[in-house]
């Protein structure tokens, strides 16, 4: 009894899906010494053939022991105090525990069974969702559990193996998460704490994400593979178990050349080498989750010559340094992300001297110029069907010329 009473502490302990210690009832005496109180009954031949038991200090029967040719061949224990049974030990002629069968949901049907050789568990069974059918088997080596096999979906179908040290904690569980009839996920512990994983995604039998985790299971870093080529191009870092930036290889470089910046787990920036030449030439910023703005490179020389800014999502204004001198001199208004008008600085005094304005169509229908660079119109030019169809002499200057061109255009 004394090694069956250490093996179910075990797995109490380490295997939290397993059973209480139900023998302790019947077998160990009350905090202060006292013995339990049995009352027994005979057959007309004056053999036992039942024994009922009142542990120490409890006041109610809660042990059932019967007899057979008189030895005991089944003692069933009341665990939980309710006054019904709900453990029970079918006893070998030696007295020893051959099987055990325990209800541990209070439902009157048994969901767990041990069957055991000369009083050592070899191998438990035990029911999840009370259908009566085993979810969960565990394989027992000289009394200790080893291995562990389970049906997931309560299906009948066994997708999650697990295993267990000499002491009964957890190393490893493999897991078929999937549906292709073997692991593709591996998580590694330490002192019973997850530690590793390692995943096939795809189901294709190949590794290709790997997770790593701090001495609280709190994810802390996370590598993948999604090529398929075997090398790695995303990197995740987390930091309490949110994500604070991600690192993504989108060239097949080698290297990563996007990164994806968080706050409190919601993305705050992104930016972006799009030619991997080793430079930035995209960021965009993010508040709640959408983009407030967006800076480019548009020449890939090291400087960023647009600026785009957006409203819920939705375009609202660019600036565009068009000489690419760290200037912004051209301005672009949007309504509803619908280019409507333009202001254009062409002298670099820090006022617009040229406005465009825009139909609903996207056509350029109006284009007004500063031609003295004093702040005021002077000439002003109409369009239909993207042609000069007019032009009106504002101002008392003269101005003979077309209409400027705005350049560039937009990115």
């Amino acid at each position: 009894m004394t090694a069956i009473l250490r093996t179910t502490r075990f797995l109490s302990t380490y295997l939290p899906f397993f059973l209480a210690l139900f023998f302790l009832a019947s077998f160990a005496p009350s905090a202060g010494g006292a013995e339990p109180k049995s009352k027994y009954f005979y057959d007309e031949n004056g053999e036992v053939i039942r024994e009922e038991v009142e542990s120490a200090g409890s006041g109610r029967i809660d042990t059932w022991i019967t007899y057979r040719d008189g030895r005991p061949i089944l003692q069933a224990v009341d665990t939980n105090k309710d006054g019904k049974p709900d453990t029970w030990y079918h006893l070998s002629a030696d007295r020893q525990v051959e099987r055990t069968e325990k209800d541990s949901n209070g439902d009157g049907k048994s969901d767990i069974w041990i069957s055991y050789h000369q009083g050592i568990p070899m191998k438990a069974e035990q029911d999840l969702n009370a259908d009566g059918r085993s979810d969960r088997f565990i394989f027992y080596e000289k009394g200790k559990a080893v291995r562990a096999e389970e049906s997931v979906k309560r299906d009948g179908k066994i997708t999650l193996w697990s295993y267990y040290d000499a002491a009964g904690m957890l190393i490893r569980d493999e897991e078929d998460k999937k549906k292709v009839g073997r692991p593709t996920r591996f998580s590694y512990y330490q002192e019973g704490k997850l530690l590793r994983r390692e995943e096939d995604t795809k189901g294709t039998g190949r590794i290709d994400s790997w997770s790593y985790y701090d001495k609280d299971e709190r994810l802390i870093r996370r590598e993948a593979a999604r090529r398929g080529s075997g090398r790695l191009d995303v990197w995740a870092y987390y930091e309490n178990g949110q994500i604070i930036k991600q690192e993504e290889d989108t060239l097949g470089q080698g290297r990563p050349n996007v990164a994806y910046f968080f706050q409190a787990g919601i993305m705050s920036r992104r930016e972006e080498d799009t030619q991997g030449a080793g430079r930035l030439d995209l960021i965009d910023w993010y508040e709640s989750g959408k983009p407030v703005k967006r800076q480019q490179d548009t020449r890939r020389q090291g400087k960023m010559d647009v600026v785009t800014y957006f409203r819920e999502g939705d375009m609202e204004r660019q600036e565009i340094d068009t000489k690419y001198e760290g200037r912004y001199d051209l301005v672009r208004f949007f309504e509803n992300s619908r280019l409507a008008r333009e202001e254009y600085d062409t002298n670099g005094d820090g006022r617009p001297d040229v406005w465009v304005s825009y139909n609903e169509t996207g056509e350029k229908v109006l284009q007004e110029e500063d031609t003295d660079y004093n702040g005021k119109v002077h000439v002003r030019y109409r369009f239909t069907g993207g042609k000069v169809v007019s032009k009106e002499l504002v101002g008392e200057k003269r101005a003979d010329s077309p209409p400027r061109l705005l350049m560039p255009k937009i990115p």
